[in-house]
């Protein structure tokens, strides 16, 4: 299914061990389903009991010499009319039954998903942010922020970089035979 999804199944609802939905709304789940299989029972009963054929009159427009309306008489199946009746209801019960898990889990959504604006942003920005901290950084340290090079020497010919003089004799032994490497 394709198409966007407001919750789970009503038997995942109420079967669920994780919190998503509260002792509260899983006891409303079972008494409404319960009343709904009583009312099914109740429109099965009653329509096994009404079996008579009902007149229906229905005025529907005609071109006729007597008027613009025209009344049509129909003998229509009792059990058949109530039938129609008892599925509408029950679709209208099985939305009102579900309406308040729909209107959770679209807050939950609409929750999660200004959750993710906001953490968007916030990494929108990070860059901004974090050259001003650089910056109160530095000037907490009393440091200079100019643009600095790294590894500055490492990119200068050889013979334009500065002279290092090392600090320990076995360095200065090895520094003269680098040079020669090349």
């Amino acid at each position: 299914m394709s198409g966007l999804s407001h919750g789970r199944s009503i038997h995942a609802l109420i079967y669920s061990r994780e919190p998503s939905v509260s002792v509260l709304g899983k006891v409303y789940l079972l008494v409404s389903l319960g009343l709904m299989v009583l009312g099914l029972l109740w429109a099965v009963m009653t329509l096994r009991d009404n079996t008579a054929w009902v007149p229906l009159t229905l005025w529907i427009p005609a071109w006729a010499p007597d008027g613009l309306w025209r009344a049509r008489h129909y003998d229509v199946s009792a059990s058949a009319l109530l039938a129609g009746w008892f599925t509408t209801a029950g679709l209208m019960a099985m939305y009102a039954v579900r309406a308040p898990f729909r209107i959770r889990a679209a807050a939950v959504a609409q929750r999660r998903l200004r959750g993710l604006e906001r953490e968007v942003l916030e990494l929108r920005t990070l860059p901004l942010r974090q050259a001003e901290e650089d910056d109160m950084l530095a000037a907490e340290a009393r440091l200079d922020v100019g643009q600095q090079r790294v590894m500055q020497g490492h990119y200068l010919a050889p013979e334009a970089a500065p002279e290092a003089t090392p600090r320990t004799p076995e360095l200065a032994e090895r520094a003269p035979e680098r040079k020669a490497e090349p």
